[in-house]
């Protein structure tokens, strides 16, 4: 999936054209970057465990921003449940959302209300990030941020737990996208129910053939996983190669 189909189908209360700028200005597109006080770039973690382990050790008091769209949280509290993309973009667009009504209720920020929220979500109410904002919107306007193919696995999955769930706990992960075609399955089962053939005549007479037995393995053939250590996985920053940034 590629992030422009990922940023629509997760921010459904917000323009996809500015969320995916908000995105590429916050993060470049990937998915476990950290955004540390003082730091101009985020931090850019190969996956997503080093992520959550890294951040949780820092000794900092100050929140910091996680994910594609950049959420503020604790560092002690970096989890799955904020770091997922879609889920993350769908907490920054309903931050966003509540943020533009309120932008629309002040006299001086409601001529253009969008600016003014993303301003207020990057920086606060207090110290909006007028520059970023300006930035995003006029990338959103011109509609010029990359687009790109997404990381294996950061599709349009959901976190299926509690919001402190532990990361590394093998906690289950369900795309939202698998889930609505099942649900949609049983659904029709329910309603038309499959209706069984009559039975023929002197089918009672038929004998019923002993099922087969399986056939054991092969000794010389063993499974083989489509996932192999890398000794380079031990890096904690990557950069997408040939992905330029904001």
């Amino acid at each position: 999936m590629d992030l422009l189909t990922l940023v629509t189908a997760c921010a459904l209360t917000v323009d996809p054209k500015l969320m995916h700028a908000l995105v590429w200005h916050h993060s470049g597109g990937e998915p476990w970057a950290i955004s540390m006080p003082g730091e101009a770039n985020p931090r850019v973690y190969r996956n997503m465990r080093d992520a959550i382990r890294e951040t949780r050790e820092l000794s900092v008091d100050s929140i910091v921003r996680v994910g594609l769209a950049g959420v503020s949280v604790s560092p002690s509290r970096v989890s799955a449940s904020v770091l997922l993309p879609c889920r993350n973009v769908a907490m920054a667009a309903s931050q966003l959302t509540k943020l533009a009504t309120r932008c629309k209720a002040h006299p001086r920020f409601k001529t253009d209300p969008n600016l003014c929220a993303v301003a207020a979500y990057r920086g606060s109410w207090d110290r909006p990030d007028v520059k970023f904002a300006t930035d995003v919107a006029a990338t959103a306007a011109k509609g010029d941020a990359p687009n790109f193919d997404m990381p294996r696995g950061t599709s349009t999955e959901i976190f299926d737990t509690a919001d402190d769930a532990p990361s590394d706990t093998g906690t289950p992960i369900v795309d939202i996208t698998t889930t609505f075609a099942d649900q949609a399955r049983s659904w029709s089962s329910a309603l038309f129910p499959t209706k069984s053939k009559p039975p023929t005549e002197g089918s009672e007479h038929i004998p019923t053939a002993a099922p087969s037995a399986p056939e054991p393995p092969s000794s010389g053939s063993s499974a083989t996983s489509p996932f192999k250590s890398n000794p380079q996985d031990r890096d904690l920053f990557v950069r997408r190669i040939g992905t330029g940034r904001p």
